[in-house]
């Protein structure tokens, strides 16, 4: 908005940082970023069999055994950590609503959605699920994760049972046929490309360029047991596995995936969204560029509802401002401010992020 300051305004000179709306994963599991990256193969071809290789080992596995003995509550505040410490301020969680997500979370979490895992754990209930999920909802999936017949005969599958709507939201679809990607445009429906995740399992990645062109995919992390650290890693990882370009990129991180996931609050700036907004550093006169170059030791200020909650020590006046109270902390050995409570909550917690010294 062209408008002068008033008076009492607070006036913050970014030097030419370019401000984009809060970055959105459409895909992640907030409770299992505690854990590393682990695979007993060099190559799946389909995710059901990382899933067969992990189910026997929690209980033998010292590193599993160790992560999911962490308490729930101090394994998605790390979720939340690494979502925001890169400027991603709305997460869709593919997992139940934990208590712990709907109250002073530290991030934003899609609340408006349904989902299923996948037609390997739920089987025929899918159907049953799509049904009662309102048509004004996102209905999620795992599908066509795998590159083998099985994981290519999912969306057959969700076809035959009517599951492929407006509100259909696929997960991965390494296994989808460019038949199938039309098909899925035509309906309505769309993707959440987890390109890292796809490549380290299943040494795949899918092309999107189709429903990128339809604006009909967003961009998600999964969790660090299979993706990225975190969304501005895997936004790296596009742009040098594909041939999408930066803007398109964008718009998977912010409008296309509020579109999507139909969250209208978010995504954008403009009169009437929730305050959500992060400053990248000075660079190029690209935005999009701006991002792709980025990594969260960079990122300037990050604001959750015109609140900051994360920034460089020359941003004192936008907690000041926005009367937060802070605490100095270093991420990735850079100085930075945070808002207090959060400095404290992570200080406490079990599940340290790593890089965030408090």
């Amino acid at each position: 908005m062209d408008c002068s300051p008033e008076a009492e305004d607070t006036v913050i000179r970014l030097q030419g940082s370019p401000i984009l709306p809060g970055l959105i994963n459409a895909h992640d599991h907030l409770e299992l970023n505690n854990f590393p990256r682990l695979k007993w193969r060099d190559c799946y071809s389909n995710a059901c069999e990382w899933i067969a290789d992990f189910q026997p080992r929690f209980q033998t596995d010292p590193v599993l055994s160790s992560a999911i003995s962490v308490s729930l509550k101090d394994r998605l505040l790390l979720g939340a950590l690494k979502n925001l410490l890169c400027g991603a301020t709305t997460v869709c969680h593919h997992n139940p609503l934990y208590r712990e997500l709907t109250v002073g979370f530290p991030v934003r979490v899609v609340r408006r959605c349904c989902y299923s895992h996948s037609l390997l754990i739920d089987g025929e209930s899918v159907k049953e699920k799509y049904q009662k999920t309102p048509k004004d909802w996102p209905w999620i999936i795992h599908a066509a994760e795998g590159t083998d017949a099985s994981a290519a005969g999912e969306f057959t599958q969700l076809d035959r049972w009517n599951c492929l709507g407006p509100n259909t939201i696929l997960v991965h679809g390494v296994g989808m046929a460019e038949k199938d990607k039309l098909t899925l445009i035509e309906r309505g429906g769309a993707l959440v490309w987890c390109p890292s995740s796809n490549n380290f399992l299943l040494g795949a990645i899918p092309d999107v360029a189709l429903l990128a062109g339809a604006r009909r995919v967003a961009l998600g992390t999964d969790s660090r047991l299979s993706g990225e650290r975190d969304l501005l890693s895997e936004l790296k990882f596009a742009a040098s596995h594909s041939r999408i370009s930066a803007a398109d990129l964008l718009r998977m991180v912010t409008e296309d995936a509020a579109a999507l996931l139909r969250v209208p609050e978010v995504g954008a700036l403009r009169p009437g969204a929730f305050a959500d907004l992060v400053v990248f550093p000075p660079g190029t006169h690209d935005p999009w560029e701006s991002l792709l170059s980025a990594d969260r030791a960079k990122i300037r200020l990050v604001l959750l509802g015109g609140r900051a909650q994360l920034g460089d020590m020359d941003m004192l006046p936008a907690f000041d401002a926005t009367r937060v109270r802070w605490t100095e902390v270093r991420v990735d050995r850079r100085p930075k401010l945070m808002e207090k409570t959060l400095a404290d909550r992570a200080r406490k917690s079990l599940a340290p992020e790593p890089g965030l010294e408090l």
